[in-house]
């Protein structure tokens, strides 16, 4: 029983510190690329690498650590490991989404 708990306490919270710094990166990101914008056109190269460097890490840190999990005998952990790189894929759309209705909303207001 503590076994089981420890497993889900570990998926959790592992989970959670992963998705956090995902949205973290990804408003960080959006931050950038907005005070760029407002300087001039274009992306500057600190922006595409570092990109470049969280698209890496977002899909390689869930397969390392659900690989860890499996051999330390916690396996909802790694399946809930698992889950999040299948749902990475999903989570740029909607912010991408959710910063245009952003967006149209303040174009909305400014009229």
């Amino acid at each position: 029983m503590l076994h089981l708990a420890v497993d889900v306490l570990v998926a959790v919270v592992l989970t959670t510190v992963e998705v956090v710094a995902l949205l973290l990166t990804s408003f960080a990101l959006g931050i950038q690329a907005w005070a760029d914008n407002k300087s001039g056109p274009g992306t500057t190269s600190s922006l595409k690498r570092t990109a470049r460097v969280a698209t890496v890490v977002s899909f390689t840190l869930p397969p390392a650590c659900a690989y860890a999990l499996f051999l330390l005998r916690l396996p909802i952990a790694a399946i809930a490991q698992c889950l999040l790189l299948a749902a990475i894929p999903f989570l740029r759309p909607i912010v991408t989404g959710v910063n245009r209705l952003r967006e149209g909303l303040t174009h909305r207001r400014r009229r």
